[in-house]
């Protein structure tokens, strides 16, 4: 055995280095596009009226801005609506995640603790609404939505992004209650619960991590689409940012600076909720996942 043991150990640091540069890789790979964000939206902006039309074409590529500044991110609030863009997408963000919690925590409890007739009916139906694409739902929601006159709502948004939220908070927390034990609540009752005292004092306080989990992803996922937030949406006083980051997409001349630093700006928050909640959200994803 003791032979062996050099060429073992020799097989293992290959191995490990193997893995350490398949990380950095991988990691460069994943972090280059936000460096190069970052750098772009500290570079200063050409002047247009001077360069006219041949501005875009003109500016040359900087790895390392010889003067870095920040007038990027004062222009960025100076000349567009980006703070009442975030607020709207804030207030539509976090009303989705609350109706998402509400729907798919009282729908996955039913469906995980009582037996009905149509269950596994109704949860296949669910699995569907789930795999249908958004933009299916397009036609009868803006039907609906202008009869209702839903439309560059608030209330109108929020409905329109919890039928994309709704059944994957559903599917997760069906599965994260499956892997409860009944017990536990059969004990609240004997001790004077009702069901739905047992559900808020018992179930809800040990599903804190799959509740954090489902909340977090739908709050991203609302934080992130644009196609709802570009077709109901009419003013700036309903409009996320999605929509905002298009425009300096397709903005003639294009302001690669404003744009990079309006990006950096609006992905700030989802990462920094990620960084406060990910150890509730990976055991919450891997306790639905496994346990279920």
């Amino acid at each position: 055995m003791t032979a062996f043991t050099p060429a073992r150990a020799a097989r293992h640091r290959l191995r490990s280095l193997g893995l350490l540069i398949g990380a950095a890789l991988i990691l460069t790979y994943s972090l280059a596009p936000i460096v190069w964000i970052l750098i772009a939206s500290v570079t200063p902006e050409l002047q247009a009226d001077v360069l006219g039309a041949a501005w875009q074409s003109s500016r040359a590529v900087e790895y390392f801005p010889h003067h870095p500044t920040l007038d990027n991110y004062t222009a960025l609030f100076s000349a567009v609506p980006f703070a009442i863009y975030s607020r709207n997408s804030a207030i539509i963000a976090a009303g989705t995640m609350c109706l998402a919690l509400t729907v798919g925590s009282l729908g996955g409890y039913g469906f995980v603790r009582f037996r009905f007739r149509g269950r596994g009916p109704l949860l296949s139906t669910m699995l569907m609404a789930y795999m249908i694409p958004s933009v299916v739902l397009l036609v009868p929601l803006m039907v609906l939505f202008r009869r209702y006159g839903l439309i560059n709502t608030y209330p109108g948004m929020i409905l329109a992004e919890a039928t994309i939220t709704s059944p994957f908070v559903l599917l997760l927390m069906i599965n994260y209650f499956a892997a409860l034990p009944v017990e536990l609540e059969e004990q609240a009752q004997v001790d004077g619960c009702s069901r739905l005292g047992a559900l808020l004092r018992v179930v809800v306080p040990l599903s804190l991590p799959g509740l954090i989990s489902a909340g977090l992803l739908a709050f991203i996922m609302t934080w992130n689409d644009f196609l709802f937030a570009y077709l109901f949406t009419t003013s700036d006083q309903v409009r996320t940012l999605p929509v905002i980051m298009r425009l300096f997409a397709i903005g003639e001349p294009a302001v690669w600076g404003v744009s990079s630093a309006g990006a950096i700006l609006a992905t700030l928050p989802v990462a920094l909720l990620f960084l406060i909640f990910q150890r509730m959200l990976i055991s919450g994803l891997a306790a639905g996942a496994v346990k279920g």
